[in-house]
């Protein structure tokens, strides 16, 4: 990446509900327990490998799904679905929408609902549309640090990506020391006559990565066109395009903290969420913009000097951040300079949201 930087902070913009207008959202909500989560990352930063996240395997926690309306800066529940397994992904396009539970996909097309799983679906953290093929959905399992196409109406599998296989295969174990992970028997074994630490992932139903111990944690995987896709990678701190034929990757962004949510808008513009930088990343016509939300008001008092922005949409001419440490929807306009922030309950876990779209019925 080249060009010119530039950092801009909320704080120094004017507040104002006026420049959004009336909304409705889908929003996936991980856990009713964020507490527990701030209590689980502040313990994570003590990690030997430095890698955050969780060195041991969790119970999944219990969220939901919400439909919510914005009107006159002010958020109103329509309805909440509640005891699903951590649902994270969601994607919501002209008359069908998907979101994913920890090792499933539902989605809902034209008032029909289609449901799969597969073996290798781990805390499934994104799905999206293809953008020309209409039966397809792209499905990140970051649990096993992979990404798959389905055709969502047969549950059958177009084809798969391990970053474990394309040179992204470095984990680390619970002390802190670098391993490398495989799921193939062959090159375990390889790995072990040269005397490399190595750590074979055979059975998925029964082999498990607690997050810390990931190679790459793939968060966010989204089509970019229709034979590549791009893939936010939380420990690397980077987004890479993905070639679908060849399996082959390139960084096109880096230096974030635990990122999430990288995109491709409509004027080809690459859009990222910086989440441990507090910053939402802008990449436009080679010039970076870089939306800080520092010492913007309403942070939770356990999270000072901590940021964490789960994800970033894009709607209209304005962009809307999931601030997880100030409980709110931080909407803000580049172009007019302005910024509101809409605060959501304080048990909500907020993973990820999408605009309803026409057509769209509720569950």
């Amino acid at each position: 990446m080249s060009g010119i930087e530039s950092i801009h902070f909320l704080k120094d913009w004017q507040k104002d509900s006026q420049f959004y207008g009336d909304l409705k959202l889908l929003m996936t909500i991980k856990s009713f327990d964020l507490q527990a989560i701030r209590q689980r990352y502040l313990e994570s930063k003590k990690n030997a490998s430095g890698k955050g996240g969780s060195v041991e395997r969790r119970a999944v926690s219990l969220g939901g799904l919400a439909q919510v309306s914005i009107k006159h800066g002010r958020l109103q529940e329509d309805w909440v679905k509640e005891d699903l397994k951590e649902p994270r992904g969601l994607a919501s396009s002209t008359n069908k929408w998907a979101y994913s539970v920890e090792d499933r996909v539902i989605v809902y097309d034209d008032n029909r609902r289609y449901s799969f799983s597969y073996p290798w679906f781990s805390y499934i953290h994104t799905v999206n549309f293809h953008p020309q093929k209409e039966d397809c959905i792209l499905v990140t399992s970051s649990g096993f640090d992979c990404v798959f196409e389905f055709n969502y109406k047969t549950g059958n599998l177009n084809w798969e990506w391990f970053s474990w296989e394309h040179g992204l295969d470095l984990g680390h174990s619970k002390d802190g020391s670098s391993t490398r992970i495989t799921r193939k028997g062959g090159v375990y074994k390889a790995l072990q006559e040269k005397g490399e630490s190595a750590l074979l992932i055979s059975d998925p139903k029964t082999d498990h990565l607690p997050t810390a111990q990931r190679a790459a944690f793939i968060n966010t995987a989204v089509y970019d066109g229709g034979e590549h896709f791009l893939a936010t990678l939380f420990h690397e701190g980077t987004v890479r395009s993905v070639d679908i034929k060849s399996g082959a990757s390139e960084v096109v962004l880096a230096g974030m903290k635990s990122p999430h949510g990288a995109k491709r808008l409509a004027d080809d513009s690459l859009l990222c969420t910086n989440t441990g930088g507090g910053e939402v990343w802008h990449l436009k016509e080679q010039s970076l913009h870089r939306y800080a939300f520092a010492d913007l008001p309403g942070k939770a008092a356990a999270m000072q000097g901590v940021e964490w922005l789960q994800n970033t949409i894009a709607v209209k001419d304005y962009f809307i951040s999931i601030d997880a440490n100030r409980n709110a929807l931080v909407l803000f306009s580049p172009a007019q300079k302005v910024y509101d922030m809409i605060p959501f309950s304080d048990d909500w876990a907020v993973q990820d949201l999408a605009e309803m779209q026409d057509g769209i019925a509720s569950i």
